[in-house]
């Protein structure tokens, strides 16, 4: 059965973006864009709240109609359109690029997405991770640890998942960066 994989790449604080919304500390080197590449391929589905629709979609959406030349950047791109897209809103009205948008009853539309996908779900924005954990719906975190400390910004995990218990079922050294995977004890 498919897990519900909350993914995100973050500070050593626990941030994903620091207190005026930057995210380039996080930028990924070749070694670990190719790990999220591998995990777009392998995704059954790409869950997304509407900041990180935002954000991802036009990027990669024109990153695949025009290649940069740069293999994996351009792999991920073609990885990103070609893997089912949802994004979970209630203030957007439409969704695009093959995007499907999501508005209704999450628990449902998950369970729904569950049967439609091949593979895991991938869930990205902690906005929606925290909103799905509230509901139980959160079977693993997998985090890409970037040596910087922001000290404020918004956080990864939010207080749906305090005091959630984890089990470490995965670590990798990327450079100076961590893989750390965990599934709901």
């Amino acid at each position: 059965m498919s897990k519900v994989i909350l993914s995100g790449n973050v500070s050593i604080d626990g941030y994903i973006e620091d207190s005026e919304g930057n995210f380039d500390f996080s930028e990924p080197d070749e070694e670990v864009h190719s790990y999220w590449n591998g995990i777009v391929r392998e995704s059954g589905a790409q869950l997304m709240g509407r900041g990180l629709y935002e954000t991802m979609e036009p990027f990669w959406s024109d990153a695949a109609a025009n290649p940069s030349g740069t293999e994996v950047f351009d792999e991920f791109a073609k990885a990103w359109v070609g893997t089912p897209r949802y994004v979970f809103s209630r203030t957007l009205e439409e969704a695009k690029n093959g995007v499907q948008l999501v508005s209704g009853d999450i628990e449902a539309s998950i369970a729904r997405i569950k049967e439609q996908s091949d593979g895991n779900l991938d869930v990205g924005g902690p906005g929606l991770g925290n909103g799905l954990a509230e509901l139980g719906l959160v079977d693993q975190l997998r985090m890409v640890v970037h040596p910087v400390a922001v000290g404020s910004g918004k956080p990864f995990l939010g207080p749906a998942f305090a005091r959630s218990g984890w089990k470490l079922l995965e670590q990798r050294t990327f450079g100076s960066s961590l893989l750390l995977r965990y599934e709901k004890a």
